[in-house]
């Protein structure tokens, strides 16, 4: 689904005419046959690329035949190499608000994968912690997102493999940008 666009400014005009426009650049068999992607191109891929983050993000992991959804293994990766966290350090180190990290909490705790312990230091506080079924799983989906991901990089061109860890991390600031909206602080590189 594509999105509505606005009228092109005279920055998009500008990158239509980026050095190399028109130029053949070559395919992954050495050939000149493929052409450089015009701006709108870029939009039109982006915006696909983040429908399709979207669509992920909110798929029920059963509709994946996958036991977590990307919003839950976001979420839960950072209790694999530690006894435990709380809800506000998940939500931090997964992008989003400390609710939504609750009402994910919650169905995962319905199912068993984590539990909610009182915190040692702070008597108001909770720590959540995977139960060894939860760690199964998150290891689980693990082995098999690295497995996709490894084969999907293995699959690219030489020179599309030497661009993609570049490229990826500059569009991440950019979806943080994104996401902060125009009045939002800038992104870092640091991420």
């Amino acid at each position: 689904m594509a999105l509505v666009r606005s009228l092109p400014t005279e920055s998009d005009r500008q990158e239509e005419k980026l050095p190399g426009a028109g130029e053949a650049s070559p395919a992954p068999d050495g050939s000149a046959s493929r052409s450089p992607a015009s701006a709108e191109q870029f939009l039109d891929a982006f915006d696909s690329f983040v429908q399709a983050v979207r669509r992920a993000r909110g798929a029920s992991s059963h509709e994946r035949g996958r036991s977590l959804t990307l919003s839950q293994y976001g979420l839960l990766q950072p209790l694999a190499d530690t006894d435990g966290a709380r809800v506000r350090e998940l939500a931090e180190q997964a992008g989003i608000a400390p609710s939504t990290a609750t009402r994910i909490l919650d169905a995962l705790e319905r199912r068993g994968i984590v539990d909610r312990r009182p915190s040692s230091g702070d008597r108001r506080g909770v720590r959540i912690t995977l139960t060894p079924a939860g760690r199964t799983v998150l290891c689980d989906e693990d082995e098999w997102m690295r497995a996709r991901e490894r084969h999907f990089y293995a699959q690219l061109p030489t020179e599309e493999r030497r661009l993609a860890p570049d490229l990826l991390q500059r569009l991440a600031i950019l979806i943080d940008e994104l996401a902060a909206g125009p009045n939002g602080p800038p992104a870092s590189a640091d991420r």
